[in-house]
């Protein structure tokens, strides 16, 4: 056939009457979309855009005269001139000839060059239908089914024709005036090409709606094409939640990153402020020691703060062991059940035959107790906690929670409440630091953003499942271990104060913070020690330089302008070998420490402390020094 500017057919050959079944007085001057509804691609060219000599090709349907099933067809145009040639081919019927051309003879539709596939390939088109995700159907005036064909009718659980008879309201379930498919079928009849989505028979579904005409051009019914496109919503779905899940872990980690920069500013005030208290112990007068001790409380409470502003930073300096969550939840089972109190039961199924874990057993204890704290507010009256730890082994990558982990075994810690649950808007920001639905002054809003910073710094991952009234399960999975050491002293196991004593060794102090330095200067220089007090590193060089057969131990500061405490006693240490060094910082900075893990071979003592700690770290490694250079053969 051939087409004018317009797309309108201005011939028609004779066996396309044979093949398609359409007489030319029925063809002839109607508008080619008219005729045949493109399939692959899901739309034909725009006509005027067709350059001489470069071909377009396609899938479409052909649109029958009388209701029959609509039959697929391979489609070829190309400009010629100032007309449009359309060639067209199709699988034919049993004992059918060659494809049909309105340019050329039989012989000539199997010719190179010319689009046309040779008879043996119209089994390909057929394959085509069969393996395209989609299908055709057409409907009369009353919306009843006259013909179906497709392979996409199996996705539906449907085969070709089963629906004929049916009215479209029978697969819908709904006569609603304003439902959508209704609407666009309605418009189709009106002659409207519509299109929509809908979801039928577990499968979302896109399709085109077009009007069905007579040999006329009156609208007779309509004739929908559909596509299965519920992989491709799959998809889409899973990036959103992928999006969402990369979103939120940007501004967890950008909350972190403020968070521990503060709590590094806060923990140096802090290490003043204790240990100016500590050094008035003893020295004021017996009215005011009870000032002093709740002075003393206060700081004690600011530095847990910054602690938890840490295990959220992932910043919190660590010391991972292989342990046993069983036998960690058995040694504080007494003071978690003091923690729920007697209206709420407590219960724990721990089997001892469970893998190690390597993780910070302080740090988990934390975990475990801001778990059953929020557990227990989060039941009104008499409830129940239980928890629970159990083998799991992961295959594929898991989704959830909220960072996918990899194949392989872990450890499960779940603690379970019956308490109102959460709402999907509080679920959301569940670890946020600060983020609270207790009432004002009822809590920090940090206990939760320090399980979560506690159990990713540990290399675990943290997952929640509640609703409204349903109570909330807390699941913690850490990966498996060779084996379990065993467990030491933890923060909520009092351990008797230690004797500290001094000494006449000489001592480079490094600090940036005035305050720190004047407070680390003076507990030392107290306790005997020749202190040399060095405001930074160009200052400590020069210092260094002028004392270096004399210093026996280097304590700095990590974080400091122009170069930090590790490439300055990298400096010291390439020059005098044998000084030892004492590290000290807010928090575990990568310059030291990794994933809050300090390098092997360096020590370390946190902020804020107080000056009888930092006296027996110092005593500590001066006496190791002394005992290694003591071996050494003469």
């Amino acid at each position: 056939m051939h087409l004018d500017r317009e797309g309108r057919v201005s011939s028609w050959d004779t066996a396309l009457e044979q093949h398609w079944g359409r007489p030319a007085e029925q063809a002839l001057g109607r508008n080619i979309e008219q005729l045949l509804v493109a399939l692959e691609p899901t739309a034909l060219p725009v006509l005027d855009s067709l350059a001489p000599g470069i071909p377009w090709s396609g899938l479409v349907a052909l649109v029958p005269t009388d209701g029959r099933t609509p039959q697929t067809a391979e489609i070829q145009l190309d400009r010629t001139n100032d007309s449009l040639e359309l060639r067209l081919s199709r699988p034919p019927e049993a004992g059918a000839a060659v494809p049909v051309s309105a340019a050329a003879s039989p012989q000539k539709a199997s010719t190179p060059g010319t689009g046309l596939a040779p008879v043996h390939d119209s089994q390909r088109l057929q394959a085509i239908l069969e393996c395209m995700p989609g299908f055709c159907y057409t409907v009369n005036r009353d919306l009843v089914f006259t013909s179906s064909a497709g392979s996409g009718l199996g996705n539906l659980n449907l085969a070709p024709g089963q629906v004929v008879g049916m009215q479209l309201f029978d697969l819908w379930g709904t006569r609603e005036a304003t439902y959508e498919p209704l609407v666009c079928h309605l418009k189709a009849l009106a002659g409207i090409t519509t299109t929509y989505q809908d979801f039928c028979l577990g499968r979302s579904l896109e399709y085109q709606i077009r009007p069905l005409r007579d040999p006329d051009g009156s609208v007779i019914g309509a004739i929908g094409v559909g596509f299965d496109v519920t992989d491709r919503e799959h998809a889409r779905e899973e990036r959103a939640k992928l999006t969402a899940q990369l979103r939120q872990a940007q501004k967890m980690e950008a909350i972190g990153r403020l968070a521990g920069g503060v709590a590094h500013d806060f923990n140096n005030l802090l290490t003043c402020i204790m240990g100016n208290l500590s050094l008035l112990e003893g020295r004021v007068a017996r009215e005011a020691e009870m000032c002093l001790v709740e002075a003393n409380a206060a700081v004690d409470s600011a530095s847990s703060l910054t602690r938890q502003l840490l295990a959220f930073s992932r910043k919190q300096v660590i010391s991972p062991r292989p342990i046993s969550l069983s036998a960690l939840v058995d040694r504080l089972s007494r003071i978690l059940e003091r923690l729920a109190g007697a209206r709420i039961q407590l219960r724990t199924a721990c089997p001892p035959a469970l893998w190690s874990v390597n993780a910070d057993p302080g740090q988990l204890e934390q975990v475990l107790v801001n778990l059953v704290m929020n557990a227990r507010d989060a039941i009104s009256e008499e409830g129940e906690i239980v928890i629970e730890t159990r083998n799991v082994s992961l295959g594929p990558p898991q989704p959830e929670p909220p960072e996918p982990l990899p194949r392989g075994d872990y450890v499960q810690l779940s603690v379970r409440d019956s308490g109102r649950g959460l709402s999907d808007v509080v679920r959301a920001r569940l670890f946020e630091p600060f983020f609270t639905t207790k009432d004002l002054g009822a809590g920090t809003g940090l206990g939760l953003a320090t399980v979560y910073g506690a159990v990713q710094q540990n290399g675990g991952a943290i997952s929640v499942d509640s609703a409204l009234g349903e109570g909330t399960t807390f699941r913690i999975l850490l990966p498996r271990v060779a084996s379990a050491s065993t467990l030491e002293p933890g923060p909520h196991s009092s351990a008797p104060p230690v004797a500290v004593s001094g000494g006449t060794e000489t001592i480079l102090l490094v600090e940036d913070e005035p305050s720190v330095l004047e407070l680390a200067h003076c507990t030392l220089q107290q306790l005997g020690y020749n202190v040399l007090p060095c405001a930074g590193p160009d200052e400590a060089l020069r210092t260094f330089a002028e004392y270096q057969h004399r210093i026996q131990l280097l304590v700095t500061d990590v974080v400091m302008p122009r170069m930090n405490g590790k490439e300055l006693a990298a400096r010291i240490s390439a020059l005098s070998p044998g000084v030892s060094v004492l590290f000290s910082s807010g928090y575990g900075e990568n310059i030291i420490a990794k994933q809050g893990v300090i390098d092997d071979g360096l020590h370390f003592i946190g902020k804020p402390y107080r000056p009888r700690e930092l006296a027996a770290k110092v005593r500590l490694l001066l006496d190791q020094r002394s005992l290694l250079l003591a071996q050494r053969p003469e």
